[in-house]
């Protein structure tokens, strides 16, 4: 019994161990795919990009790992490094985008805002419920405030890409709230100032001085007006609606001129 039992056991070790050389020879089968995998996928990205061009007008390096694609190095243009990504992405299920814009010309802070609003605030799709405040540090153009849809944020980004010498956006907009109930508020506090005789003047105006943001029946109001009595009016045409609560944000027009001097001022000094 005993010589039996000591087979047995011997036995069970033995396949144990095969099973133990099994596992392993599958997980270096596995990490051997996924390398050849992932050398298959740089290949494929690297071939796109030259196809499309980037050899003259960008230097980029492609890494792949564990079918992640990382992308490294600089590009001439915002557009550019969008572009990339975009071409990577057909291919890898992930990309992480560490490229850097190094302009050919930079430009001032100021000369890239003053495009870079022309952009934003004179598209045709710009509307009353749209409030983008833009921002330029070292060429780093960041947007606050808000819009109407998703597709309208992301396409200002696009429209932000042609500006020349722009070397990132932070992309900090809020979407209005889709609710049928914010929409409404929406549309209500909207109506209800541009018919009130203060500001009726600017309702059929495509560029209306106060803009209307509702997310889950709270109010924020945003823009500037010629006078403290319209600041005060608005705030309190927004309140007699079933708003939850309002942000009066709106600016007097002198105040807010200067308010942006002084900001010029101390980014000149």
């Amino acid at each position: 019994m005993r010589a039996g039992a000591g087979w047995a056991g011997g036995r069970a070790r033995g396949l144990a161990r095969v099973a133990s050389l099994a596992g392993l020879l599958a997980s270096l089968f596995a990490s051997s795919a996924l390398a050849a995998s992932d050398v298959d996928l740089q290949r494929k990205i690297e071939r796109r990009l030259a196809k499309a061009g980037f050899e003259q007008k960008a230097d980029i390096r492609v890494d792949v790992e564990s079918g992640v694609a990382r992308l490294s190095g600089i590009t001439l243009r915002y557009l550019d490094l969008l572009e990339a990504e975009r071409l990577a992405r057909k291919d890898a299920p992930s990309v992480v985008n560490l490229l850097r814009v190094v302009p050919e010309e930079p430009r001032s802070d100021k000369a890239i805002k003053t495009d870079a609003e022309s952009a934003v605030l004179r598209w045709e799709r710009y509307g009353p419920f749209d409030a983008v405040a833009i921002d330029v540090t070292d060429g780093v153009v960041r947007l606050a405030g808000w819009v109407e849809t998703p597709y309208k944020r992301d396409e200002i980004e696009n429209r932000l890409a042609r500006v020349d010498a722009i070397r990132d956006v932070h992309n900090d907009l809020r979407m209005q709230g889709f609710s049928s109930g914010d929409v409404a508020l929406r549309f209500q506090v909207f109506e209800r100032i541009y018919r009130d005789p203060l500001f009726e003047r600017y309702a059929s105006l495509p560029d209306p001085p106060v803009r209307v943001f509702v997310d889950r029946g709270r109010v924020t109001l945003a823009g500037t007006v010629g006078s403290r009595v319209e600041q005060t009016a608005v705030g309190m045409i927004a309140q007699g609606t079933l708003a939850f609560s309002v942000s009066n944000q709106v600016q007097v027009e002198g105040d807010a001129r200067r308010k942006e001097e002084r900001r010029r001022d101390e980014e000149e000094g």
